[in-house]
């Protein structure tokens, strides 16, 4: 058997949640109890889906940085575009990710004062960004 560890996140959730929370006599543990509900939750989203948000991020950080090409940080642009994580475990793909992120921050600086554009399809992307990691509650 292959175990899902969205599934089995969800299923610890939800027993944690509609089991055993209501059972604790004091708020505070209720509480508590509700809160680790919530981040056992999160937790299957993103081990369902967490690589395939960063692998989106990275695809459309290429497609961005292609077409900045006279902005300065071109030469470590252009590393990021020929890269690819180590591996696909989440260690590999957030530490690759972080790097074009990082790019992106400098690249976005410029382009608010130089590249009025540029600075739109930035701010695009990072909406898009963080419709991919919003948590659906």
């Amino acid at each position: 058997m292959i175990p899902n560890p969205g599934k089995a996140l969800r299923d610890l959730a939800g027993h944690l949640a509609m089991s055993l929370a209501p059972q604790i006599p004091n708020a505070f543990g209720a509480t508590n109890a509700g809160l680790i509900s919530l981040l056992l939750t999160l937790l299957a989203d993103e081990a369902e889906s967490g690589i395939s948000r960063r692998m989106t991020d990275g695809a459309e950080l290429r497609a961005l940085f292609e077409t900045a090409g006279h902005a300065p940080g071109q030469d470590a642009r252009e590393r990021f575009l020929g890269s690819e994580p180590a591996d696909f475990s989440h260690q590999a793909v957030s530490t690759w990710l972080d790097e074009g992120m990082r790019l992106l921050i400098d690249l976005h600086a410029w382009a608010e004062l130089e590249d009025v554009a540029l600075n739109r399809r930035i701010w695009d992307f990072l909406y898009d960004h963080t419709e991919r990691y919003k948590a659906d509650m």
